[in-house]
């Protein structure tokens, strides 16, 4: 049902990516040469690789990881930092969907970048849907806007989202 829920949603954001590539793994070395202490988050003047951004999204899909750290890595989150529980749960209910940031990373102006997100399903082709990151109290962070829209993608609410008007 969320698979079904979600290529629907997908395929009104992406393009058509059948021959797109597999999405990339996320390696320790990848992660090491990321940043790994932080500099690359916290640095405003360009937007941080690929794989940092993939580190803020196991960081925040993490159940290890306490609320009060994850809130620093989604915009908005304060106002609902229970979310992350919902979103972990609804990762592990649905193991059949998974998604990635994958490159490139392009700037979008003062404080924002675009990247994709690979969303792939069980059967199904990989499909990529638009993402944002924006810079905000002194580190990049995951979109409200893209975090709300995979919420919506496990049919989750959010206070931190905005309702459809």
């Amino acid at each position: 049902m969320i698979a079904a829920a979600l290529m629907t949603t997908v395929a009104a954001c992406g393009g058509d990516d059948a021959d797109a590539p597999p999405a990339p793994t996320l390696t320790s070395t990848d992660t090491a040469a990321a940043g790994g202490d932080g500099s690359e988050i916290t640095d405003g003047s360009n937007p941080p690789s690929i794989a940092a951004l993939n580190e803020l999204v196991d960081k925040a899909v993490d159940p290890n990881i306490p609320r009060a750290e994850k809130v620093e890595l989604v915009e908005g989150s304060e106002k609902d930092p229970a979310i992350f529980d919902e979103l972990v749960k609804a990762r592990a209910e649905n193991s059949d969907v998974d998604w990635v940031l994958v490159n490139p990373v392009i700037s979008a102006g003062p404080n924002k970048a675009r990247v994709k997100v690979r969303i792939e399903t069980a059967g199904n082709p990989p499909t990529n849907a638009e993402s944002t990151i924006v810079y905000d109290d002194g580190r990049w962070k995951l979109s409200n806007e893209t975090v709300c829209n995979l919420l919506g993608l496990y049919q989750v609410e959010s206070a931190m989202c905005a309702p459809a008007s």
